[in-house]
């Protein structure tokens, strides 16, 4: 199984995993490809880490106030579907596809282990 490393700040959780920035886990062929498309992740072998070119603070983007920004404008507000709705409805709800326009979004709030598998199962179901 591949290895794939982590340079994102703060923390990534997906199909079971929580990444946070530096790591390098061991995961799925079909999860690494989905997570190496993103420009937080590359993949790495065994343990070994890449370098990661410096960036300024002024050149960061808070991307959690983003993606609630972007889903409240859509009417969509993340954090009322939360607390509205009991973890195993919410994953169903991203399973049946009801809520695919806010995956990212759902993704970075959710604390829910049950939901961020549910969230990755939709997303490779997306990309398939």
């Amino acid at each position: 199984m591949p290895y794939v490393h982590y340079n994102g700040g703060g923390r990534y959780r997906t199909s079971g995993h929580l990444f946070e920035e530096g790591d390098v886990v061991e995961v799925e062929e079909d999860l690494a490809d989905y997570l190496c498309e993103k420009d937080e992740f590359a993949r790495v072998e065994g343990d070994e880490t890449i370098d990661e070119p410096e960036i300024a603070s002024e050149d960061t983007v808070d991307t959690l106030d983003e993606s609630e920004e972007s889903a409240e404008s859509e009417g969509f507000d993340v954090d009322e579907w939360t607390h509205e709705h009991h973890y195993q409805e919410r994953a169903e709800q991203v399973r049946a596809g009801e809520h695919d326009e806010h995956l990212d979004a759902i993704a970075e709030a959710e604390s829910a282990t049950t939901v961020q598998d549910a969230v990755g199962e939709r997303r490779a179901e997306l990309e398939a």
